[in-house]
């Protein structure tokens, strides 16, 4: 046998234990907790679990019958406030950040980074006692404002880094055409920059869709999130398995479709710009 066809039989053998690891770690967890969620309570707790069985919707009709669905709507709700706060309020920041220079730009970037370098306990309290004083507690809004204090650091460091690699070249052609500085933003700066803020969506959303420390000690009963409720699920004597995993799967589906539509601004972007 030849030494390239040896090679080639290696790197197709490397490949297809890679494949088998992802399918170990990721898909087979996935598959596991669609089939649990199709059971009902005493086929979940059998053990060795049977593989096949007759599937049951029970799951997800509680679901609806006990009122999670609101976890669901609060969940989306607040990682889609984040979304629209952080770009809005990160994308001029960061624009301005990326075209200052010296001492100044560069501690007000430390600055920005610092906040989210933080340890997550030590703003608990502090937001803690500050929704309590504003009856903020228990409510959307708080929620979102204590996960905006994590995710806005993050998308004005990435969008900083991405607008300072940009040309000041474009600021400056487009400022002899008249432009303002937020006219350049908007309509110079933002439709190249697509997948960075794409991106920078993605992770906001999913940062946000997934938080569960903060709100934990924010909420209480209205303003509850899925990992909240999937916690507090999990911590009782009557631990109903095939409903958490139907709450799991059904929590994937929002992050799934922001995750696909903000991808296809990513590909669109970068097509774009390359065609440009």
């Amino acid at each position: 046998m030849s030494a390239p066809r040896r090679y080639g039989r290696w790197l197709a053998l490397i490949r297809a234990g890679f494949l088998g690891v992802v399918f170990v770690f990721v898909v087979f967890p996935l598959v596991w907790l669609a089939l649990a969620s199709l059971k009902t309570r005493a086929a979940a707790l059998e053990v060795p679990p049977a593989l096949v069985f007759t599937p049951s919707f029970e799951a997800y009709e509680k679901i609806f019958a006990s009122g999670l669905v609101g976890a669901f709507a609060n969940s989306l709700t607040i990682a889609l406030t984040n979304v629209a706060l952080s770009l809005a309020i990160g994308l001029p920041a960061a624009y301005a950040l990326a075209r200052m220079r010296g001492a100044v730009q560069q501690n007000l970037s430390f600055w920005v980074l610092s906040i989210r370098l933080a340890p997550l306990f030590s703003i608990i309290l502090p937001l803690y006692v500050l929704f309590k004083a504003l009856g903020l507690l228990d409510t959307r809004i708080a929620v979102a404002m204590a996960h905006l204090t994590l995710t806005l650091p993050l998308a004005v460091w990435l969008l900083m880094t991405y607008f300072r690699a940009m040309p000041v070249d474009l600021d400056e052609a487009a400022m002899l055409d008249g432009a303002k500085r937020w006219q350049t933003l908007l309509l110079v700066i933002v439709p190249i920059s697509r997948p960075m803020i794409a991106s920078v969506a993605v992770i906001v959303f999913i940062f946000s869709w997934n938080e569960f420390l903060l709100a934990f000690f924010l909420t209480a009963r209205d303003a509850q999130t899925v990992p909240v409720v999937v916690a507090g699920l999990a911590g009782t004597m009557s631990f109903d398995w095939p409903l958490i995993a139907a709450i799991s799967i059904g929590s994937m589906v929002p992050a799934l479709i922001f995750v696909g539509f903000a991808q296809r601004h990513i590909v669109e972007g970068l097509a774009s710009g390359a065609v440009k």
